[in-house]
């Protein structure tokens, strides 16, 4: 088999992504809530809100077709402690076949098809309880806040106790969970205006973890 160059797997990702995504959209435009995948510019500014080294475990949610994927890849996370979970089909097999492409025959990050309502029964069982960070880019400012609620819940209850957060996407200056204020501390860490939408990222802790992170 021969190695394609990956400034040609990249360019390929990309327009795959692109179309995909337009498409999908136009099937369920409140499930994706925009037309096009994260800017990498607002996925690399998000990606570095993570502190991460050899020992810790990511999950993503609502990966999509791989923008903050990739861009979480790049600042090194560890492949073997970093899954991701993908509610469209047809996004979630394109999302496995692009990192085939990128890794080839190495190892690549497992792709759950699943429901982020759903986190405690699809993540690896021994991560439960276990993992640092929940990042995510689904739409929440879309949704019903009971969704919204459901959403967060599982993935606070795959979190780390002491020291897991939450490092949500959104096109929202305003926090999609203020209704969860009496719980959670919301703190807006990056405000990317001149992306088209303006971008911006939430770092969601809970606040039983303030005794510890003190």
């Amino acid at each position: 088999m021969v190695s394609l160059p990956q400034n040609v797997v990249n360019k390929s990702i990309a327009t795959g992504e692109k179309r995909l995504f337009f498409k999908q959209w136009l099937k369920s435009p409140m499930q994706l809530g925009t037309f096009a995948p994260l800017s990498m510019k607002l996925a690399h500014l998000a990606a570095n809100q993570v502190n991460a080294d050899n020992r810790t475990t990511i999950v993503e949610i609502g990966a999509g077709t791989g923008r903050l994927t990739r861009a979480l890849l790049a600042k090194g996370v560890n492949i073997d402690r970093f899954a991701m979970v993908e509610l469209d089909h047809k996004m979630c097999g394109f999302l496995d076949h692009s990192l085939k492409q990128m890794y080839q025959s190495k190892k690549h990050p497992p792709v759950i098809h699943g429901n982020a309502e759903n986190l405690v029964n699809i993540i690896p069982r021994t991560w439960v309880g276990k993992v640092d960070y929940v990042v995510s880019a689904i739409p929440l400012m879309y949704m019903e806040e009971t969704l919204r609620e459901r959403i967060i819940q599982a993935s606070l209850d795959v979190l780390n106790p002491v020291s897991g957060s939450i490092i949500h996407v959104t096109y929202s200056p305003v926090s999609p969970i203020r209704f969860m204020e009496g719980e959670i501390i919301q703190k807006r860490v990056v405000s990317l205006w001149g992306n088209i939408p303006p971008g911006f990222v939430w770092r969601f802790t809970p606040k039983r973890y303030l005794h510890d992170l003190s």
